[in-house]
């Protein structure tokens, strides 16, 4: 937690980035996803060519002391996994400027366009997409984290179809709550792939994980939630 804490220390969050603007010998090439939390921008890695996905904090966060740390825990917690159905951190030495975090680029698509594109899947597809991020999820609980929000867009499948699981913003690490407290998991996560128990307050676990893993393989089987849209309402 110290380590989180000191690498973010002195780091002034990034502008608003548009294409063409560099940073760190980044250059932006589009925005892929903004929302009140973070900005995703691919960016072009200038030294090597390679594309990259940059992840910002959005400016909102700016005078909230344990958002901006639980931000910079994205990358320490990518950087602890090791999996190929788990989302790869930039191993990169140059100094940082600005706060952001640095992953790889997967070319395709996540798994939410892929139910749109394949609305009546075969079977041996679903269980392969299904094993693959159970392991991605096993690399995550084996370190006694805990992914909290998954669902069909964290989740992203490339032109081979290997699955990965790509965003964790709402992961919670044993050791960590204290120093870098997180919201309940209904509030971080999405309330159609919540397990029960969250919702009654007891936090979240590696069987809760397993549950929106549940949610969505009865998503890509039968082209609809399990218990349809009204679960965000429930409180009992």
């Amino acid at each position: 937690a110290a380590e989180v804490h000191r690498r973010r220390a002195g780091l002034l969050l990034p502008p608003s980035l548009k294409a063409r603007d560099e940073i760190d010998g980044y250059r932006i090439e589009r925005e892929l996803h903004a929302s009140h939390r973070s900005h995703v921008h691919l960016a072009t890695d200038l030294a090597s060519g390679d594309n990259v996905v940059l992840k910002t904090p959005s400016t909102e966060l700016a005078q909230d002391e344990a958002a901006l740390d639980r931000f910079m825990t994205e990358e320490w917690i990518a950087r602890r996994l090791s999996s190929a159905n788990v989302l790869e951190p930039r191993h990169e030495a140059r100094t940082r400027s600005r706060l952001y975090v640095a992953m790889e680029h997967v070319r395709g698509q996540t798994l939410a366009q892929w139910m749109r594109d394949h609305p009546t899947p075969d079977l041996e597809t679903v269980r392969s997409i299904v094993e693959q991020v159970a392991r991605g999820l096993q690399a995550f609980h084996r370190m006694e984290m805990v992914h909290q929000d998954l669902r069909p867009e964290n989740v992203m499948i490339n032109a081979g179809g290997t699955v990965k699981i790509i965003d964790f913003g709402s992961v919670h690490v044993a050791g960590l709550a204290d120093v870098t407290p997180a919201a309940p998991a209904a509030t971080l996560g999405t309330l159609s792939h919540t397990a029960p128990e969250v919702f009654l307050g007891e936090g979240g676990s590696e069987r809760s994980d397993q549950f929106s893993l549940g949610v969505m393989a009865y998503q890509m089987l039968t082209g609809r939630l399990p218990y349809g849209t009204r679960v965000p309402g429930v409180r009992s």
